[in-house]
């Protein structure tokens, strides 16, 4: 009704929120159901693709609108009924606006890429709406029916950086990128908490699925430690894990210190006390 590419960009952008919250509906569903034959690691990374598709819906729609907004600057369409159009993205921003900080808290809590991946959707639909808002405005005021078209590409222009970060995130993931780095170093923080019990830990290799942590890694004991010994530290290990990454799913493999086999004794500390109350170990 009122001729505003502006406006229309935002209806493109709004709509292509109701698809990913879709698209995400039923990939959340099939994403938590758990391991079975045909996907021993779980399903997790369905969530990853939803929000692949999710971001690539996004760079569509962004391509569309400069397409629109190059006709209209090309050819300057007057802008009718501005009130209505005004009072419509003042809404649409509001709308938005909580629609955003609900997503952006059960995406915290759930860690789901997914919901963050909308989250972030309704946050660039406040952006984007702001830009429309001020562009009619000066329409409004000035007259100047070429902000409208301007502003729809410098929408288009943040829709597309918003889904930059989102694809390369998505793709990260699907690839088997390991963990972020702070991650990684919380990991061998936690390692380290173990003094005196094992010996070291090596081979650490991190990944991400969906809202589950990937984590495997090696662990040098002493080898006078019995099996229901090591057994025991690695479950203590893992519940240190879970503590600070509650999905996450943790593979040890354990291995016995042979560095100094006849010497253990005069160098490892460990294997002397166990030794001297242990004589089966010597």
């Amino acid at each position: 009704m009122s001729g505003s590419i502006g406006v229309l960009s935002e209806a493109a952008h709004s709509f292509l929120d109701l698809v990913s919250a879709a698209v995400a509906f039923f990939t959340i569903r099939a994403a938590v159901k758990p391991a079975d034959h045909g996907h021993p690691y779980g399903h997790g990374k369905f969530e990853t693709l939803s929000s692949l598709l999710e971001s690539l819906l996004l760079v569509a729609a962004a391509g569309w609108i400069v397409i629109e907004a190059v006709g209209h600057l090309r050819n300057p369409q007057p802008i009718a009924h501005q009130g209505l159009a005004i009072a419509v993205i003042v809404i649409s921003m509001v709308v938005s606006y909580f629609m955003y900080i609900h997503n952006r808290s059960a995406a915290a809590v759930t860690e789901s890429s997914a919901i963050h991946v909308n989250a972030l959707h309704f946050l660039s639909d406040v952006v984007a709406s702001g830009g429309v808002l001020a562009g009619l405005l000066i329409i409004h005021f000035t007259g100047w029916t070429i902000v409208d078209p301007i502003v729809a590409i410098g929408v288009a222009a943040y829709i597309l950086a918003i889904s930059y970060k989102q694809v390369r995130r998505a793709l990260q993931e699907l690839s088997d990128t390991q963990l972020p780095e702070a991650e990684v170093q919380e990991i061998e923080r936690i390692l380290k908490e173990f003094p005196g019990r094992l010996l070291e830990a090596h081979e650490l290799r991190t990944r991400k699925g969906g809202t589950t942590r990937y984590m495997d890694f090696h662990l040098v004991v002493c080898g006078a430690m019995t099996v229901s010994e090591s057994h025991l530290l690695c479950d203590e290990i893992e519940g240190k894990l879970h503590e600070k990454f509650p999905t996450a799913s943790v593979t040890i493999h354990v291995e016995p210190c042979e560095h100094h086999r006849t010497r253990c004794n005069e160098m490892c500390k460990l294997h002397a006390q166990r030794s001297s109350t242990n004589p089966i170990y010597e």
